[in-house]
């Protein structure tokens, strides 16, 4: 089985319910595949914007990048594949490994994705030469897949514009206590139905839309008036300022006083608009 020994498998696993954070992180000679089943990630690529999203989605982590990303809220099914060798330069110039890693890559055909991972996982644990080929195998067919996603049901013209103008108005407005159960009933879509067009026209959920709108409100409040932090909480919709300080943080990456003292506001990072396509 010496075809396959030009791959090896460097960290992999599985976790239902992971809450792991990898801060200003180099992976250093391997890749990873990293496949978030379920939850919500947080990802920040040297290079790339950071992003925030659900699952099912897969994105890769790369050698000499640095990379944080962590769930910000609750937990996450996450599986992951690291792996190095000379074989990985093939799956790079033959388009099979992204050149520019970070990005989300969202999964489709959920269940058969997860089963390829899983048996993929299983392969690399029984640690035989057979098992080892086998892995390299699915690992090759699990890049084929994400690289063949199929393209997600795109919504109607009558819906994006609906969701366009909804959007336009949270960003507007976002200190409003806004009820997306009575949005989507006004629209005649069921809640599923609505968050899911919400997020495919904005690249993400209604709520987390609000919350990104409200720290950059907050921001601007922040460096142009002399407003008490507790007063600019209430003034955005945060409702307290304790609440409001932590969500700052984990955004901002620093408090309300910090950021108003560093007088930076080109370091948020949410970059979430309405699309113009």
């Amino acid at each position: 089985m010496d075809y396959f020994s030009d791959l090896t498998f460097e960290n992999y696993g599985s976790c239902r319910k992971s809450n792991s954070v990898a801060h200003c992180r180099y992976f250093e000679g391997y890749y990873g595949l990293q496949f978030i089943r379920s939850g919500e990630i947080f990802v920040d690529c040297e290079g790339n914007p950071s992003w925030q999203s659900r699952g099912p989605l897969v994105f890769f982590t790369a050698p000499d990048k640095l990379f944080s990303y962590g769930t910000p809220n609750g937990t996450r099914h996450h599986l992951w594949c690291c792996f190095r060798g000379e074989r990985v330069q093939r799956y790079l110039t033959g388009g099979l490994l992204p050149q520019n890693p970070g990005i989300r890559i969202p999964i489709i055909k959920v269940d058969e994705f997860t089963a390829v991972m899983e048996n993929l996982l299983r392969m690399i644990r029984r640690k035989t030469p057979a098992a080892h080929a086998e892995a390299v195998l699915l690992l090759e067919k699990a890049l084929v897949m994400v690289n063949n996603q199929p393209q997600a049901p795109q919504m109607g013209r009558f819906n994006r514009e609906l969701i366009r103008e909804l959007a336009e108005k949270i960003a507007e407005h976002p200190e409003k206590e806004w009820d997306f159960k009575c949005e989507a009933a006004a629209f005649k879509l069921s809640e599923v139905h609505f968050r899911r067009l919400f997020f495919q026209e904005t690249g993400i959920a209604p709520r987390q839309y609000v919350l990104e709108h409200r720290i950059r409100h907050a921001a601007g409040l922040l460096q142009s008036t002399g407003m008490l932090i507790k007063e600019i909480a209430f003034e955005c919709g945060f409702g307290g300022e304790f609440y409001f300080s932590r969500q700052f943080c984990r955004i901002m990456k620093q408090s309300p006083s910090e950021f108003r003292k560093n007088g930076n506001f080109t370091q948020y990072k949410g970059n979430r608009n309405v699309k113009t396509n």
